[in-house]
């Protein structure tokens, strides 16, 4: 396939103005769609490859997207991993769409002086980023992930924590559950705030005393946790930080019975796979299409003075960690029997 062919080349081949060809290639005009087609067709056959560079320069698009990576010595593991398959996922998407990726760090605003972008990727904004005030300044759009960013156009990708979490609490309240344990990480994920808020919210709501227990990193103090919490009266755990297998596993080593003694929800984004293995009800989210959806919404977004808001999908999987819905006869109190009289013979 030769890089060299030309606008003109496929003209003089199809017979037709290169006027014709630019419009046809570029989905624009009136012309009939079999003409259209075949003119693809034909670019197709001869090679042609488009010249997104100078296509850029007559949008004023710079076909360059940057990356804001966290500066934070105390970033726990699980919060880098993340934002690691983010880049790795943002990568691969704008290679698909003829993107570059610029990896700047949040701690040095100077870097967005000598930077030209269309979009700045922020997966976990936080107001106090000296580079994305100077973003804003610059009128660069902003893409976050689960929030708004103040004095910015662009968008606001939600992945769905938050009904995520409410998808399997109302799973464990269907199945009977009364005293729900949210467990999250001791750390600063926004994720971690918007899963206890959701969790929160939808206790207040129904007049349920909230039980939060936050878990360490490395998980050492979770047989603790769980020891207390059970002995609080819990008799359902949802794992809202991506810890349902080795939830799973603890609450076995302590020889308690799923369901029968405890029910079990679990909130995963990489984990899945291994929470299906195990049978563990779990809601899985795909922060990991963020970068995808970012690329497919962003022209449009860009003509936007407002952030526009991207939904992604979840799913509820069901496992054998939950009980079957309760029906209506099965939540009535059985009534008592009437004392009968023995009559004497």
């Amino acid at each position: 396939m030769s890089p060299s062919v030309t606008l003109k080349d496929i003209a003089r081949a199809a017979g037709v103005s290169t006027a014709a060809i630019s419009q046809a290639l570029n989905d624009r005009g009136s012309m009939r769609p079999e003409t259209r087609e075949r003119i693809k067709a034909l670019a197709a056959e001869l090679g042609y490859v488009p010249n997104r560079h100078a296509a850029a320069l007559r949008s004023g698009r710079t076909m360059t997207v940057g990356f804001v990576m966290v500066d934070d010595p105390e970033s726990d593991r699980r919060g880098e991993l993340q934002r690691a398959r983010k880049l790795i996922s943002l990568v691969r998407a704008s290679a698909e769409h003829g993107f570059t990726v610029t990896v700047l760090s949040d701690s040095n605003p100077d870097l967005i002086s000598g930077t030209t972008l269309d979009a700045l990727y922020v997966p976990d904004a936080r107001g106090n980023q000296p580079l994305l005030h100077a973003a804003i300044a610059r009128g660069i759009p902003i893409v976050a992930d689960d929030q708004f960013v103040d004095g910015s156009r662009g968008l606001s990708i939600r992945t769905g924590y938050d009904a995520a979490v409410r998808a399997g609490l109302d799973e464990l309240e269907r199945a009977g559950a009364q005293r729900i344990v949210f467990l999250t990480e001791d750390g600063r994920q926004p994720r971690d705030e918007i899963g206890r808020a959701a969790y929160e919210i939808w206790s207040s709501v129904r007049g349920r005393e909230p039980l939060v227990r936050a878990v360490d990193a490395s998980r050492r103090t979770l047989p603790r946790l769980l020891t207390d919490a059970l002995a609080d009266g819990a008799d359902a755990i949802f794992a809202g930080a991506e810890d349902g297998p080795d939830v799973y596993l603890q609450l076995e080593e302590m020889r308690l019975v799923i369901p029968r003694d405890v029910q079990l929800v679990a909130l995963c984004t990489t984990d899945c796979a291994v929470n299906r293995r195990l049978g563990v009800t779990h809601v899985c989210i795909r922060p990991d299409l963020a970068a995808e959806a970012m690329f497919e919404t962003l022209p449009a977004a860009l003509l936007d003075d407002a952030p526009r808001v991207v939904d992604l999908p979840w799913e509820l999987v069901p496992g054998s960690t939950t009980r079957p819905p309760l029906t209506i006869d099965s939540r009535r109190k059985p009534r008592p029997k009437r004392a009968q009289s023995l009559k004497a013979p």
